[in-house]
């Protein structure tokens, strides 16, 4: 377990640092920490501020809303990555909250990664999402795409699907890049 005097916290940016000391431990090895003002966070920052004792676990990040029943995976912390940035987006069918609640879990680095396998789409994702639409839309107009139209997609397709999986492997790609 983690030692309870600042073992890990969190910041919001733009606002004081948060330490452990400010969570309350809801069951051994889960935390809760409400957060005020929800509506202007966009980030959060979580942290460790010790190695984690035990060996093949992280500390997993969750956030949730009113009435605090239902956790979404931010992602994790961990010995090998300290610290991490958090884009907070609310599911759509929620709606964006009044207050907010992060949890913080020990958990098995399996299961973490099975958790970060199943992420929605990054912001980049979504957005290339929407170029390509828009290119397959305005292409649509065009007779090539009537006399050819099956094959176009299904090659629309696999580039879509090798978009989504290089934005998983590498979310700055088009960065690092030299094109």
């Amino acid at each position: 377990a983690i030692p309870a005097m600042h073992a890990f916290g969190f910041v919001v940016p733009g606002r004081p640092a948060m330490y452990s000391d400010a969570f309350a431990e809801v069951e051994p090895g889960k935390w809760s920490c409400d957060i005020e003002n929800v509506e202007q966070i966009r980030d959060v920052v979580v942290f460790l501020t010790q190695p984690l004792a035990v060996v093949g676990v992280g500390l997993s990040c969750y956030i949730s809303g009113p009435p605090f029943e239902k956790y979404h995976f931010l992602g994790s912390v961990d010995n090998d990555a300290p610290s991490a940035v958090f884009r907070v987006r609310w599911p759509k069918d929620e709606g964006a909250p009044t207050a907010a609640r992060l949890g913080l879990s020990l958990e098995p680095m399996q299961q973490i990664l099975v958790q970060k396998a199943n992420l929605p789409g990054t912001e980049l994702v979504d957005f290339g999402k929407k170029v390509a639409k828009d290119l397959w839309n305005y292409l649509g107009s065009y007779e090539v795409m009537h006399q050819h139209g099956n094959f176009l997609l299904n090659l629309f397709n696999k580039w879509m699907q090798r978009f989504e999986d290089r934005c998983k492997r590498d979310p700055f790609w088009w960065v690092n890049s030299g094109d």
